[in-house]
């Protein structure tokens, strides 16, 4: 877990190579984990206060939870160009498995269309069997 967070860190703008499945996988637990307790610590501590609603704390949570994701926008890219390029896929292939949900998302058109919603689940199942493929060079 640390070998994979400090690689995370150290390999910030390195778009070429390869990144194993165990560094890709622990880097998603642990940034799922430090923005959750960020939430939950700040909303939790709002809460202990007697804050109703939406509290100060809540939001200070949320602000730090964004932040920290906005911080790690590029090397969350830069490992997933390395987990393709390991599984064997060309990165191109975000294009169609990051980018093009994100768009699709982002129009009025997707909360209204069933079948839209059923591409873009598609395309996120193809997504992830590609993030769990072993990698294609044993070394």
């Amino acid at each position: 877990m640390f070998k994979a967070f400090r690689l995370f860190w150290k390999n910030y703008f390195n778009f070429k190579g390869t990144s194993k499945r165990y560094e890709f996988w622990w880097m998603a637990l642990i940034n799922a984990v430090v923005t959750l307790i960020l939430i939950a610590a700040f909303g939790g501590l709002g809460a202990v206060m007697g804050a109703k609603g939406f509290s100060t704390g809540a939001i200070v949570g949320v602000a730090l939870a964004v932040i920290y994701n906005i911080a790690t926008i590029i090397p969350n890219i830069s490992i997933y160009f390395r987990r393709y390029r390991d599984a064997g896929v060309t990165p191109w292939w975000l294009l169609a498995t990051i980018v093009l949900p994100a768009i699709l998302k982002a129009t009025d058109f997707y909360d209204k269309a069933a079948w839209l919603r059923t591409i873009v689940f598609i395309i996120g199942v193809i997504n992830f069997i590609i993030l769990v493929m072993p990698s294609k060079n044993k070394d």
